[in-house]
């Protein structure tokens, strides 16, 4: 249907009818109408209807990416706030234990000291009164090195010379009875069993 045929004139005629002037009027202002009603949807491009699909299409991407990102975003903080943690712990841990093993070599300088002058003082006594100490027989263990004192010497220096004889593989029963010999000590099984403990035997 178009305005061509909603207006043409090639009707019969009869001797009675309507005015031809006024159903031409009507057929114009009917084919008027039409024209505006059928323009709009026959004008609208093909593209238009496309356009606006891409457009939803874009818009609804633009918000999965948007989520996209802010989820990543969070995932991402706490993963590096889990790895910010677990390094602080390690590093107070560290901490720690360096001030552990500080005082631990602090103690060990210590104690490292103190046994340096106790050995020298002892070594200087014993060799203070070994001068007149007699030489020991050809019975005596050869591995002894230090020198022998009398009788009158203190326990310090037969503790040395046990610790000496016990050093160097002297069997418990020798040393004991080099120490009867030479020493007079009040508990000699005593300072041998602390001297051979403290020499791992």
């Amino acid at each position: 249907m178009d305005r061509d045929s909603i207006q043409r004139r090639d009707f019969p005629t009869g001797r009675k009818g309507y005015d031809p002037a006024a159903v031409d009027e009507h057929l114009r202002r009917v084919a008027d109408e039409f024209e505006r009603s059928v323009a709009p949807a026959a004008a609208r491009p093909l593209s238009s209807g496309t356009s606006e699909q891409v457009r939803v299409i874009l818009e609804a991407a633009e918000r999965s990416a948007a989520e996209l990102r802010a989820k990543a975003g969070e995932e991402a903080g706490d993963h590096v706030a889990r790895v910010r943690g677990a390094a602080d712990g390690l590093l107070g841990r560290l901490d720690e234990l360096e001030r552990e093993l500080g005082g631990l070599l602090d103690a060990l300088r210590t104690s490292g000291e103190r046994l340096s002058a106790g050995l020298a003082e002892l070594q200087e006594r014993v060799a203070d009164q070994g001068d007149s100490a007699p030489p020991p027989g050809p019975a005596e263990p050869s591995v002894l090195d230090a020198p022998l004192v009398d009788s009158g010497a203190d326990e310090a220096g037969a503790r040395l010379i046990a610790l000496n004889m016990a050093l160097g593989g002297t069997p418990r029963e020798e040393t004991a009875r080099y120490l009867a010999e030479h020493f007079a000590l009040g508990d000699l099984e005593a300072l041998l069993d602390d001297v051979y403990t403290r020499a791992g035997q």
